[in-house]
C-alpha cells in the first residue's frame, strides 16, 4: 500500500529515501539530554526548574523517529502493520514489564491497602498504555500527591503509545488520497489550538490529553516527513548563510532548550505557547544533521550516547525510585537519598538495557517473543486489576506493622455513595459532596461546609441515625452567604444555602469549614449566614474546625520494616503551635459569637488535644487521613463526642 510522495524532485526524494532511515548517534545524545533533564527536575527541582520539558524533546524524537519508520516502509510498499507493531512491543514492554513488576513487589511490602489498591489501579493503566486518561480522571481535591504515585511518569508513555496505534492507520487510510505534509499540518495545528485554547480553563485536560500533545509528535513527523521527500528545511537559510549554518542551526535549538530548562516552572501555564521553546528547538537540532558541531562533538560523544540508549529504561527506573523513597521518609528525602536513588536508577537501567532489552530486540532468536511478552502484559495488568479490586489486598496487613491503622487509612470519601444524593437534587455537576442518611425520606437535619464538614459525615451520620433523623450532607466550598469561590461553586454554594434554608422539614443546620475568619469580608460573611439562618427559624449548631497538624500522619507509622528516617516516635504536635496560628481567628469567633448568644457550638479540640499537645492517633488507630482531614475512625470518634455533647444539652433542658 503505498501513498504518492509531494514532491517535484523524485531524484531527491529517492536519494533521500535511500539513506533514510538510519541510526544517527546525536538522536540518542538528545535523548540524553531529555532524561537528564527529566531526571534533575524530579529529583532536585530547585536546580533545575524546567526540567520537566525532557519529556517534551522526547516528543519530538518519537514523532520525528516513529514517522520516519512509517513513512519509508509505506513509500517502499514494505510497511507491514503485523511487524511495525510487532517491533513496537519488542521495544517497550520488556523494561515496561519489569519495572511495573518490581513496582508490584516492593510496593505489597511497602504500600498500605489504599496506597497498593492505586498502585494496582495504575499497573492496569500503564499495561494498557492508557495512564495519561487514568491521571487525568484523578485530578481533584483529595487526589494523592503526584510525588507518591510510583507509576505517575507513564502519562508520557501512553501518549506515545497511543500515537503509535492511531498514526500507521490514519497515514494508511488517508494518505493515498491527500498528501502526508498536509495530514500533518493540519492535525499538528488543530492539536495546537486545542493546546493553547485550553491550557487556562482546562489546564489537567490539556496536560493529560493526547488531543492536545499529539502536536509535539506531529512536529517531528512534519520534519520526518519533509526529509523522506528530500525537502530540505534549512536548504534556502544554508544556500544564503553558506557553512557553519547547521552548527548555528542547532545551538539555536540547544540555546532554545536552554531557555526552557531554566525559565520555566511548574507554575508556568504549560504546555501552552511555552511548549514551542523545547519542541522546535529540538527541531531544529535534529534538521542541523548529525554533522553539525554540536550534535557531532556534544551529542555524539561516548558518554551521551551511553546515556541515550539507556534513557528509555533509565527514564522508567528513576521515579518509581524516587516516589517509593517519598513515601517511606513521608516526605522529601534527604539529597543523599535522591542521589544514592538516581545512581541505582542507572544501574538499573543499564542492566536492564544489557540484559533483557538487546537480547530480546536483537540476540534471542525465537518467534514467540511477542506473544510470550503481550501474555506477560496482560497477566500483570490481571493482578494489577485484581488488586485493585479486592480494596488493595488488606490481608497483606500481616506483614505490615501497625495492621491496626489498615480500617483507619479507609477515608469517608471510600465509604459514602452520593450517587443517590446527587440524582435526587438534580445537581450531578455542582456539589462535590452529596449524602443523605434515607433517600427516599425528607432530610431533617443538614450538614453544610466544605471537605472540613464532610469529614464529619460517618459520625454525624451515625448520631443522628440512631435518633431517628435523616441526616443530608451537602458540601461545595465556604458555607458563607457571598463566598462562591470557583466556577463551579458560584452556583453551587448559593444553592446549597438555599436548600437549608428554604427546607421546611429540615430543622437543624450543622456548619463545618476549613475557613478562617482571618479578614473582615470572611467575619461579614459568616454574621450574614448565621443572621439568614435564623431568621428562617433553623436551629444552627456552627461545629469549630480540627486542628491542623504539622506532619504527614503516615509518618507515625513503620512500613513492613524498611528503615525510614522520618518514622516518628511520637505522634503529637505541640497544642501551641496551633493556637499560635489562629489567634485573629479565634478572636473574630469570640466576637461573633458574642453577638449570637444562645448559639450551639462544637469543639472537637479538646478530644485531639490535651492541654499541651495536639495528637494524630489514638489507641493505635490514626485519627487523621492527612494534615487537616480525619479518617474514618477519627470522623466517628469525634462524631461520638458531639452526640454526647447534644444529650448533655437536652438532658440540661429537659431538666429545666
Amino acid at each position: 500500500m503505498r501513498i504518492s510522495p509531494s514532491n517535484s524532485n523524485p531524484a531527491a526524494h529517492q536519494a533521500a529515501l535511500a539513506d533514510h532511515p538510519g541510526y544517527r548517534r546525536d538522536i540518542d545524545g538528545l535523548r540524553a539530554l531529555a532524561v537528564l533533564s527529566v531526571l534533575a527536575f524530579h529529583a532536585f527541582p530547585e536546580w533545575l526548574r524546567g526540567g520537566f520539558v525532557g519529556v517534551d524533546i522526547f516528543f519530538i524524537i518519537s514523532g520525528f523517529l516513529i514517522s520516519s519508520i512509517i513513512l519509508a516502509g509505506i513509500e517502499q510498499g514494505s510497511f507491514s502493520f503485523a511487524t511495525f507493531y510487532a517491533r513496537r512491543i519488542k521495544r517497550i514492554f520488556p523494561a515496561l514489564l519489569v519495572v511495573l513488576l518490581a513496582c508490584y513487589a516492593f510496593g505489597w511490602f511497602a504500600l498500605f491497602p489504599d496506597e497498593f489498591k492505586q498502585l494496582g489501579k495504575h499497573i492496569v493503566a500503564g499495561a494498557g498504555f492508557v495512564s495519561n486518561i487514568v491521571l487525568w480522571n484523578e485530578v481533584g481535591y483529595f487526589d494523592t500527591a503526584s510525588e507518591t504515585k510510583p507509576l505517575l511518569h507513564l502519562w508520557s508513555l501512553g501518549i506515545e503509545e497511543q500515537f503509535y496505534i492511531l498514526w500507521p492507520v490514519l497515514l494508511v487510510l488517508v494518505g493515498r488520497r491527500i498528501s502526508v505534509l498536509k495530514i500533518i499540518s493540519g492535525l499538528l495545528l488543530l492539536s495546537f489550538l486545542l493546546n493553547v485554547g485550553g491550557i487556562h480553563k482546562f489546564p489537567s485536560a490539556t496536560f493529560y490529553s493526547p488531543a492536545s500533545r499529539a502536536w509535539e509528535l506531529w512536529l517531528g513527523a512534519m520534519l520526518a516527513s519533509m526529509s523522506l521527500q528530500g525537502r530540505d528545511m534549512l536548504g534556502s537559510l544554508r544556500r544564503r548563510a553558506g557553512r557553519g549554518t547547521d552548527s548555528v542551526v542547532s545551538l539555536i535549538g540547544f540555546g532554545m532548550i536552554l531557555l526552557a530548562l531554566t525559565l520555566l516552572t511548574k507554575k508556568s501555564a504549560f504546555p501552552g505557547w511555552w511548549a514551542l521553546l523545547p519542541t522546535c528547538g529540538a527541531v531544529l537540532i535534529l534538521a542541523a544533521g548529525p554533522q553539525a558541531w554540536f550534535n557531532r562533538v556534544v551529542l555524539s560523544s561516548r558518554l551521551a550516547v551511553w546515556i541515550g540508549l539507556i534513557s528509555y529504561p533509565l527514564y522508567l527506573w528513576h521515579w518509581p525510585l524516587l516516589s517509593y523513597a517519598q513515601i517511606i521518609e513521608s516526605g522529601t528525602p534527604a539529597p543523599a537519598i535522591r542521589a544514592a536513588a538516581l545512581l541505582l536508577a542507572f544501574v538499573l537501567a543499564w542492566l536492564t538495557y544489557r540484559l533483557l532489552e538487546k537480547p530480546l530486540r536483537f540476540g534471542l532468536k525465537w518467534n514467540g517473543k511477542v506473544g510470550a511478552l503481550s501474555a506477560t502484559m496482560l497477566l500483570l495488568a490481571a493482578a494489577g486489576y485484581y488488586t485493585e479490586w479486592r480494596e488493595g489486598l488488606p490481608l497483606r496487613a500481616s506483614i505490615i506493622e501497625s495492621a491496626a491503622h489498615t480500617k483507619a487509612l479507609i477515608t469517608v470519601e471510600d465509604r459514602a455513595n452520593a450517587a443517590a444524593c446527587k440524582q435526587r437534587y438534580g445537581f450531578e455537576t455542582l456539589w462535590e459532596y452529596c449524602q443523605l442518611a434515607k433517600i427516599d425520606q425528607a432530610p431533617t437535619v443538614i450538614l453544610i461546609g466544605d471537605s472540613h464538614a464532610y469529614h464529619l459525615l460517618a459520625g454525624l451520620s451515625k448520631y443522628y441515625g440512631e435518633q431517628g433523623e435523616n441526616l443530608l450532607m451537602l458540601g461545595t466550598n465556604i458555607p458563607f452567604v457571598g463566598f462562591a469561590t470557583g466556577d463551579k461553586y458560584q452556583e453551587a454554594t448559593p444553592r446549597m444555602l438555599e436548600i437549608a434554608l428554604k427546607t421546611e422539614s429540615v430543622h437543624t443546620v450543622v456548619i463545618s469549614t476549613i475557613a478562617k475568619l482571618n479578614d473582615d469580608a470572611m467575619v461579614d460573611g459568616l454574621r450574614l449566614t448565621l443572621k439568614r439562618f435564623r431568621e428562617a427559624g433553623k436551629t444552627v449548631i456552627l461545629a469549630f474546625d480540627i486542628p491542623r497538624i504539622d506532619f504527614d500522619p503516615r509518618s507515625c507509622i513503620k512500613r513492613a520494616g524498611i528503615p525510614s528516617s522520618q518514622t516518628r516516635t511520637s505522634c503529637e504536635m505541640p497544642r501551641a503551635t496551633y493556637e499560635s496560628a489562629n489567634t485573629v481567628h479565634f478572636a473574630n469567633l469570640k466576637q461573633v459569637l458574642s453577638e449570637f448568644p444562645g448559639l450551639q457550638t462544637f469543639d472537637p479540640v479538646p478530644y485531639l488535644c490535651s492541654q499541651s499537645t495536639c495528637r494524630a492517633m489514638q489507641d493505635g488507630k490514626l485519627l487523621y487521613r492527612d494534615n487537616n482531614h480525619l479518617t474514618y475512625d477519627g470522623d466517628l470518634m469525634i462524631g461520638a463526642h458531639f452526640g454526647a455533647e447534644q444529650q448533655a444539652k437536652r438532658a440540661q433542658v429537659t431538666a429545666k
